[in-house]
């Protein structure tokens, strides 16, 4: 009887694997690019008009406190948050090098592109992307300085070679550069300094989207020249980490996502329908 009952129940699990295998695959309803199938890509575009977020970070330094990926641990959160506000809209893969500042031995791990370079890197993305049936593409940045002149410049070369075409491409920096003025004059106006390589509000962003990128039992004060936005220590870092909170972490980056996403949506309807 044991060996009939052993049989049954096998018989049984294969028969219910065999109707999980026969099942229909679901599209994933993720916003990243590389989560896709190709398939799932092209339902996309036949379906709607989705702007690709090509969003680059950096790897860089940032004192003893802070992990070399902030700026790319950020980059994907902000991305994720962007496309699901925009809705119509997926991530390319992150691009964690740009140009960056302070290559030295005393302080190692930081990997600089030259901005020709880092503009080539972003540009072949955006032609893939635009070459694959993409109709609309921004460009993003997570890092301040060189990355953002390099980034507006393609988009003004490609959007004028794109645009006769029926494809548009947008330069994204409210995110980044308008929304660290509305950043810094909160933190300023709570009576703490509002800027910093290290400071506040970069440990806070970097703390609400990846907690153990940072290390609170080494926060100390940093340069404080210009209100942390003046030169490095020999730690690397300036500002003043230590009132950061991820509870202010998530609301700094609100505020980036928010300015984000209306200068897109500013973009795309002047850019109208997809033809």
């Amino acid at each position: 009887m044991n060996r009939y009952l052993v049989l049954a129940s096998l018989a049984c699990a294969l028969a219910h694997g065999t109707a999980q295998a026969a099942a229909p695959a679901t599209s994933s309803n993720s916003v990243f690019l590389e989560d896709l199938t190709t398939n799932e890509l092209k339902d996309k575009i036949t379906r709607g008009c989705p702007v690709a977020l090509i969003f680059s970070a950096s790897t860089e330094q940032t004192g003893p406190h802070v992990a070399l990926g902030k700026h790319i641990f950020r980059a994907r959160a902000y991305g994720e948050a962007l496309a699901r506000e925009i809705g119509d809209a997926v991530v390319a893969p992150i691009i964690p090098f740009a140009p960056v500042n302070g290559l030295s031995t005393a302080l190692p791990g930081s990997i600089s592109l030259s901005p020709e370079n880092f503009s080539r890197a972003n540009e072949d993305v955006a032609r893939s992307l635009l070459t694959g049936g993409i109709k609309r593409v921004a460009l993003l940045n997570d890092h301040g300085g060189a990355a953002q002149t390099a980034l507006q410049d393609l988009a003004t070369k490609l959007d004028a070679e794109f645009k006769p075409k029926g494809a548009r491409v947008f330069f994204i920096s409210d995110g980044y550069a308008k929304a660290r003025l509305t950043i810094e004059a909160e933190i300023r106006a709570a009576g703490n300094v509002a800027g910093g390589h290290g400071g506040i509000w970069d440990v806070s962003e970097t703390m609400a989207v990846k907690a153990d990128a940072v290390r609170p039992d080494k926060f100390r004060p940093g340069n404080l020249e210009k209100e942390g936005n003046g030169p490095l220590n020999d730690e690397g870092f300036s500002g003043d980490p230590r009132t950061s909170t991820a509870a202010l972490g998530k609301h700094f980056g609100e505020i980036r996502v928010k300015a984000a996403a209306a200068e897109l949506r500013a973009g795309l309807t002047a850019a109208g329908a997809c033809k």
